[in-house]
């Protein structure tokens, strides 16, 4: 029994020595060597990461020639659990001038995509406060029983190899013997360094670039998903999981003097709950670009990198279209 207590001791304080030493992500350690000149920043998957330019948003709002300015710290993939992680990051010590936070609107998923299974960004934000609720959603979800068990069990994986820090002992290790951080050859952070990695065929990953095959091959795709769209009517109430995560996040900003706005991309599906939840005060801020008759622009081939992302002329559009908002709606909350 004491050797089995002294295993235990031993193996715990060493999970917990290689969690502390186990560096962050890029993007978070790039934010930390620029965030007092930051002011704004976005987040959420690819549809930020490569359609917001900060440059471009900066000089469109007159910030070029001040002091602070935005950045992008979207990633392939990122969901609403991740962006909540990111969250919470970005607020246990604040950016001195951070006073907006740019998200992209995105549904409460169950599910987990195959892709990078395990990778460090997955196992990151499955720590308890985001696990046990998913865990408790898919448990009360209509799911057949065979898929909830294996999503049970997938997300439970993540979450006791997360809070063990299994198989992360060599970075530990060999983030002792890195050098220092330098933002040289950081590819991710795009042209003008500042997170943003617009799409054309030169800086597409290979999925991508098979995606524009298709694309260009049957573009009538983009149009016929346009009209299949389900029209705007009635708001939808959202689920009792996304409302509750979403509030938290709105809470949590707000108490450190920040305010969230959330986006909602020129997307083929609806998520839905977002306006109803901005009917409901839940959330204070929604910026909307996913209505073809609004913005048709969006939902043409010429602006588009292939069915789902727009490409760098359409994502200049997108910009511009959002900083014209973004004033106004900025404008209204100083007034306040």
């Amino acid at each position: 029994l004491l050797n089995l207590l002294l295993f235990l001791a031993g193996f715990l304080a060493t999970a917990a020595w290689i969690g502390s030493m186990v560096p962050e992500r890029q993007k978070m350690q790039w934010f930390h060597h620029v965030q007092a000149e930051v002011d704004v920043v976005f987040l959420g998957s690819s549809h930020v990461y490569r359609q917001f330019d900060p440059h471009l948003f900066d000089s469109l709002r007159g910030a070029a020639s001040g002091d602070l300015r935005s950045v992008n710290m979207g990633a392939l993939g990122m969901g609403l659990n991740e962006e909540s992680f990111l969250l919470r990051q970005l607020l246990t010590d604040p950016a001195p001038h951070l006073k907006w936070i740019v998200m992209e609107a995105l549904p409460y998923d169950l599910e987990l995509q195959n892709e990078n299974d395990f990778g460090l960004r997955r196992l990151e934000w499955h720590d308890t406060t985001l696990t046990l609720p998913l865990l408790l959603a898919i448990w009360k979800s209509d799911l057949a029983k065979e898929e909830k068990h294996s999503l049970l069990e997938r997300h439970f994986e993540h979450w006791w190899r997360r809070t063990l820090n299994l198989a992360r002992g060599v970075g530990a290790v060999a983030h002792q013997f890195e050098e220092p951080f330098s933002m040289a050859n950081r590819p991710n952070l795009g042209a003008n360094q500042d997170g943003y990695m617009f799409l054309d065929m030169a800086t597409a990953t290979p999925q991508s670039r098979g995606m524009r095959g298709k694309f260009k091959q049957d573009p009538s795709r983009l149009l016929q998903a346009a009209r299949d769209l389900p029209q705007l009517g009635p708001a939808v109430a959202p689920s009792a999981n996304l409302r509750s995560l979403v509030v938290t996040m709105e809470q949590q900003a707000a108490a450190h003097g920040i305010v969230i706005v959330w986006w909602l991309h020129p997307n083929l599906e609806r998520h839905v709950g977002w306006r109803q939840m901005k009917s409901d005060g839940d959330i204070r801020f929604l910026i909307t670009h996913d209505d073809p008759k609004r913005f048709p622009q969006f939902y043409q081939p010429r602006w588009r990198f292939d069915l789902y992302h727009l490409n760098r002329k359409g994502s200049e559009l997108l910009t511009k279209l959002f900083t014209q908002e973004f004033e106004t709606i900025t404008a209204a909350a100083e007034r306040e």
